[in-house]
């Protein structure tokens, strides 16, 4: 039987080694990728101001506008179109990467809270009886 040849290193050289295959196995880094932060990522715009007063204020997301304006600028760029704000849910809500931290749990929770508003506002335009034109 032919013996099976190796060579000795030292207990440090094979921990670079596995620390270098494992560095090359974990997730991409997105930050690259990212676009830079413009004015509305930053400040919240008039748009966003006037959805949120169109809220009712025990669901005023105050800990989403503080420290994610962005987030909230899209909430109000999107809000009265069902399919952009159901994407928008979507796309804060589940981890299509399987790697983000998520939000805290604040901002979670406001998040969750307008996501039932947004629900519950939809069923309820779904009852109303459609308005036809006063007869001639």
């Amino acid at each position: 039987m032919d013996a099976i040849p190796f060579e000795k290193v030292s207990v440090s050289e094979a921990k670079a080694v596995l620390d270098e295959a494992l560095r090359n196995r974990q997730e991409k880094n997105w930050e690259h990728l990212r676009r830079m932060l413009g004015p509305a990522d930053l400040n919240l715009q008039e748009q966003t101001y006037d959805w949120l007063l169109s809220l009712p204020t025990d669901i005023w997301p105050l800990w989403l506008i503080k420290n994610y304006p962005r987030i909230a600028n899209q909430f109000a760029e999107v809000w009265l179109t069902r399919s952009a704000g159901e994407r928008l849910f979507a796309e804060l809500l589940l981890d299509q990467r399987g790697t983000r931290k998520g939000f805290p749990e604040e901002v979670s929770r406001e998040i969750m809270a307008l996501k039932q508003y947004f629900d519950e506002t939809e069923a309820l335009a779904a009852k109303q009886p459609i308005q036809v034109g006063e007869g001639k």
